[in-house]
C-alpha cells in the first residue's frame, strides 16, 4: 500500500512539473512573439537611422582635419599665386 501512495504521489509531482514546463515555454514564446512585434515600431528603424547618422557624422569630423590641412595648403598656393598681365599692387 505504501508503495502505490510513493507511485501516487511520484506522478503527481511529476504531472505538476510538465504543467508548469509547459507554461513557462508558453510564456517564452509569448514573450518572443511580443519582441518581434517590437522589432517592427517604427520608433526602431527610427533608432537605427539614427546610429547611422551618427556613425556618418562621425565620420565626417574624423576627415574634418585632413580637410583643413588642404585648406591650408591651398591658401598657402594662392597667396604665392600672382595672376598673368595684372599689376602687382
Amino acid at each position: 500500500m505504501l508503495w502505490i501512495g510513493v507511485i501516487v504521489a511520484v506522478l503527481v509531482f511529476l504531472d505538476l512539473l510538465f504543467v508548469e514546463l509547459r507554461r513557462a515555454v508558453r510564456e517564452a514564446k509569448r514573450i518572443v512573439n511580443r519582441l518581434e512585434a517590437y522589432a517592427e515600431l517604427p520608433i526602431v528603424s527610427m533608432l537605427a537611422a539614427s546610429e547611422r547618422d551618427v556613425d556618418r557624422i562621425v565620420g565626417a569630423i574624423d576627415e574634418l582635419t585632413a580637410l583643413v590641412e588642404r585648406a591650408r595648403g591651398a591658401i598657402g598656393v594662392l597667396r604665392g599665386y600672382i595672376p598673368k598681365g595684372s599689376s602687382p599692387g
